[in-house]
């Protein structure tokens, strides 16, 4: 006998482990929400006859060892399944998410007006389904003998945005005994309703009532929606199609180009957009200067230097740049030419070019002076050379009288030295001199001075510049 009870000691402590290392749970799951079965009953809810309510479970091995999932019986009147995935028999390893469990979807099919039971087994571990068919109106399309079963689809179609689609629906009470309709409601956006009707709706037998859904999209986008029915919903969906935006075009002031300005761009639109859209504008620059390859000065004046960004809403005219109705851009000072793309989601691509041409030097008044020194004279001025060719520069200076003075113009070749500086800088065209005169004997003789600069486009003159202490 002592051979006997050691070896039954032995086999119970092996077996004792393995009866925790697996154990199945059931999951009622309602849209995303899951919760445990407690217990040996679950009512599903009640259903008009000739309705549907599915119903979800899902399976899981809350023990610590693998589980050999065999068999799914459903036997009572009403409740059918419609599938078991993955298919049986399946082992589900200890849970970890979705790969590690089995998913049961039930339906309830009541015909006539009466409670329902059904066993749900599933390898031992058995649920009752309860559920009841209770006296509803018939919810039908206009026009169509076949009811509407809880969860349908009702499709309204592709639809312009702005325009407005309606669908007739009919309650039917087709029973012995009255109906009471007491919730009629429409939800989603794009969609309105009941139109014609309200709750409570009272229904005798054989009665009808009809109401209408309208759908009128917010974009072009897909919508859905949910007519409520009591306690049944009806799923609701349509395609908003976007109306095509009017034609844009790139708007350029000036649309005469040149070097050293502050322009204006903006788009126009062909007509008032009955939808919206949005894009990009951007800035791009080919420079007509052997080898100057960019001009970094040529930019919108806001935002992002050469991408902005561009919206069209219903009713305008003109779009949007970058929050604004027109973009300030800078011209640089480089000659070349300004591109602008302007690209609207599921619209043609459109371009506009602005040249900035060639050009004798703009000298710019702001920086012009002439000071007189102890010693010598000292001659400021700056401008933009678009070519970057500047060379020649001639100084004439003038006595108090405003008479030359009997040297004539002093000419300086200064080529190399604007060839060094543009190689170098990050400014582009523009450019600021400064010319030292020694003097011999008193400048308070001399009144005022003219410079004048040349580069491949031609000369530039100042106007007189008086000397200042």
């Amino acid at each position: 006998m002592i051979p006997r009870v050691v070896l039954l000691a032995a086999l119970s402590a092996a077996l004792l482990p393995l009866s925790a290392l697996a154990q199945l749970q059931l999951y009622e799951v309602i849209g995303t929400t899951e919760t445990p079965v407690v217990g040996t009953v679950v009512n599903v809810g009640t259903a008009g006859p000739g309705d549907t309510i599915e119903v979800q479970f899902r399976v899981r091995n809350t023990g610590q060892g693998p589980a050999v999932l065999q068999t799914v019986s459903l036997a009572g009147d009403g409740f059918t399944i419609e599938s078991v995935s993955p298919s049986l028999p399946c082992t589900l390893s200890p849970y970890v998410g979705p790969t590690s469990e089995a998913e049961i979807d039930i339906d309830f099919s009541p015909t006539v007006v009466a409670s329902y039971s059904a066993t749900l087994a599933i390898d031992g571990v058995s649920v009752v389904l309860q559920g009841a068919a209770v006296p509803a109106a018939v919810v039908t399309l206009a026009g169509s003998n076949t009811p509407l079963s809880a969860g349908s689809v009702v499709n309204f179609g592709s639809v312009d945005v702005g325009s407005t689609k309606t669908q007739d629906f009919v309650l039917t009470n087709s029973g012995t005994a009255n109906i009471n309709v007491a919730t009629l409601a429409v939800s989603g956006a794009g969609f309105k309703g009941p139109i014609g009707l309200s709750a409570p709706v009272q229904l005798v037998p054989g009665q009808t009532a009809s109401f209408q859904v309208s759908f009128t999209p917010q974009s072009g986008t897909l919508a859905q929606g949910v007519l409520t029915v009591d306690t049944r919903t009806f799923n609701l969906t349509g395609q908003g199609l976007s109306a095509p935006l009017p034609t844009a075009s790139i708007v350029l002031l000036p649309t005469v180009g040149a070097s050293g300005q502050q322009d204006q761009v903006s788009i126009s639109l062909a007509s008032a957009s009955q939808s919206s859209g949005t894009g990009k504008l951007t800035l791009a620059f080919q420079s007509s200067v052997t080898g100057v390859s960019d001009d970094p000065a040529i930019q919108f004046l806001s935002g992002p230097q050469r991408i902005a960004s561009v919206s069209i809403s219903p009713g305008d005219t003109s779009a949007m740049i970058g929050g604004q109705p027109s973009m300030t851009f800078q011209t640089g000072a480089t000659a070349g030419t300004i591109t602008f793309t302007l690209a609207l989601i599921n619209e043609p691509t459109q371009q506009v070019t602005l040249t900035i041409p060639p050009s004798p030097i703009n000298l710019a008044d702001d920086t012009i002076s002439a000071v007189r020194l102890f010693g010598s004279l000292n001659v400021s001025f700056g401008g933009i050379d678009n070519t970057y060719s500047a060379s020649q520069l001639a100084f004439t200076f003038y006595d108090l009288k405003g008479l030359p003075l009997p040297q004539g113009a002093i000419d300086v070749n200064a080529a190399s030295a604007f060839q060094q500086y543009f190689s170098t800088t990050q400014a582009g065209g523009m450019f600021q001199v400064l010319a030292e005169f020694p003097v011999t004997g008193s400048t308070a003789l001399i009144g005022s001075v003219t410079a004048q600069i040349t580069n491949s486009q031609g000369a530039s003159i100042t106007l007189p510049i008086p000397f200042g202490n």
